[in-house]
């Protein structure tokens, strides 16, 4: 073995093998020394600290980590009155621009396009005095695609770019297209010969030529309470929603199928003060300015009115604008508003074969606090009125954490915790393991910046008994999340820095 080892030496030696091969020649020369019972001075591992050479932490998750996200949505409601309740219908398109920072430490970007539905029902406004309020519920399905592999940030944020400005770049196609009650005309007029594909692509609905990495389709129950609460120039709005859906995602590139339940949900509470009360208050001179003020601002709602008309094909004549000004009476409002948003979705994912490979859950939390300021818009016509609100809220302060867990089935001791928890259905089991130090832990943290946008528009029939139009609600917001913290939980230590998720 000497002799051998001696050999070794002289041939790299005289030969001027790279370092690399050399590390590796050496790591084998201390294997045969040590079983030879002379390699007592030899690292048990002679290559583990070289640079980008160290063994991986058994702690750390191999999943890859959401460093950055972007997204921008449009949403749409349609509440149509009936005798004893409300018909309610409502849409959601959603483009979101994601980096992942893979175990590696590489970066990938991916882009995500969905789309909800939902139909229900909901009480009238019900309530009398100062407060007044109502309830709904449904069912909602929310299809998506996954488009990923993008190493080039440039190229993901076109394609981000461009699919944005396709799904949800006009208010009109995005309701029409989306709404289940005319939805199912436009996707007949997709199916017409010659012209579909462009109609499909004119409303944009059309495919884009990039093919998706993944997809996913899930359905369930969804359910809302909404009341406000007026105190002469206070007023308090409140709002809470939730879901409980369950779907699957399939992998369009290993085949693997990952199937999951989710419950979430998200409660606000705001502060709006009258502005317009407050006016009445001031001395003379600045009464005037406000008012006046006032009429700037119907004047600039007008202008924004004629823009997106004018988007349609559509143009208000001079008369038209001088009716609409003398009608309408604007009562702004400033205030803040409160957001907490928190959901727990549990997932098994299997290969293409059907044998399990990991338990998964992830916990989303976060809190908003927006600046708003609202505008009501009301108008007064021959036996009819009608109103409408205009809201503009800024995030003054955000914050998003992430916890993703997994049990990896390859693993002796998890893959006997997976099996009972698909066996017995005890999600307490297996919280109980990961807290023993069982899996993986990761925790990430987000500072939140952006902005919404929202248009109310609703009115009363007139006539005994008074007939109610209906209400038509559109909401588009944009919000991105930028990496405060990542750590993950090591046995016995706690949470570390997770320096790869960057």
């Amino acid at each position: 073995m000497l002799l051998l080892c001696a050999a070794i030496v002289a041939a790299v030696v005289v030969g001027g093998v790279g370092g690399l091969i050399s590390d590796g020649i050496s790591e084998g020369i201390c294997k045969v020394l040590r079983a030879g019972g002379m390699g007592q001075n030899c690292p048990l591992d002679p290559g583990g600290n070289r640079p980008g050479k160290a063994a991986p932490d058994p702690d750390e998750p191999t999943q890859p980590c959401l460093a950055q996200s972007e997204s921008t949505y449009l949403e749409e409601t349609v509440t149509i009155p009936t005798r004893r309740v409300d018909g309610r219908t409502n849409s959601r398109g959603t483009v979101q621009l994601n980096k992942r920072v893979g175990p590696d430490g590489k970066p990938v970007w991916e882009v995500v396009d969905f789309t909800w539905g939902e139909v229900g029902v909901a009480t009238p406004e019900v309530g009398g005095g100062p407060v007044k309020g109502g309830v709904w519920g449904g069912y909602t399905v929310t299809n998506g695609k996954v488009y990923g592999g993008f190493h080039d940030e440039k190229e993901a944020r076109r394609f981000f770019e461009d699919l944005k400005e396709h799904r949800i770049g006009s208010d009109v196609k995005f309701t029409v297209r989306t709404n289940p009650v005319s939805g199912g005309l436009v996707w007949l007029g997709t199916r017409l010969p010659w012209v579909g594909d462009d109609f499909d692509r004119y409303m944009g609905g059309s495919e884009p030529d990039r093919k998706p990495t993944s997809e996913y389709l899930d359905d369930g129950l969804t359910g809302g309470v909404k009341a406000d609460i007026e105190l002469s120039s206070i007023k308090v709005p409140l709002k809470g929603r939730g879901w409980v859906v369950t779907g699957s995602q399939n992998n369009l590139q290993n085949g693997e199928k990952t199937t999951y339940y989710t419950q979430r949900g998200e409660a606000e509470a705001g502060v709006q003060i009258d502005v317009s009360r407050l006016v009445r208050l001031l001395p003379e001179p600045a009464r005037t300015r406000a008012k006046q003020g006032f009429a700037d601002g119907i004047d600039a709602v007008m202008v924004l009115v004629e823009q997106e008309l004018g988007k349609n094909g559509l143009k208000m004549l001079p008369g038209q604008r001088a009716q609409v000004r003398a009608a309408v009476k604007l009562n702004p409002s400033i205030g803040l508003n409160y957001k907490h948003r928190g959901g727990t979705t549990w997932a098994v994912t299997q290969d293409e074969n059907g044998n399990v490979v990991r338990l998964s859950q992830v916990q989303n939390g976060q809190d908003i606090l927006y600046a708003r300021v609202d505008g009501k818009l009301k108008a007064d016509g021959e036996g009819a009125k009608a109103q409408g609100t205009l809201g503009q809220q800024w995030i003054l302060f955000a914050q998003r954490t992430l916890t993703e867990k997994t049990m990896d089935a390859s693993k002796p001791e998890e893959r006997e915790v997976i099996e009972r928890y698909l066996r017995d259905g005890d999600d307490g089991a297996v919280e109980r393991a990961w807290d023993d130090g069982l899996g993986t832990m990761g925790r990430t943290t987000y500072d939140n910046t952006g902005e919404t946008s929202k248009l109310e528009a609703k009115g009363d029939g007139g006539g005994k008994p008074k007939s109610r139009w209906g209400i038509f609600e559109i909401g588009r917001e944009t919000e991105r999340h930028t990496l405060q913290s990542a750590e993950f939980y090591k046995p016995g230590t706690g949470w570390v820095p997770w320096a790869k998720c960057r």
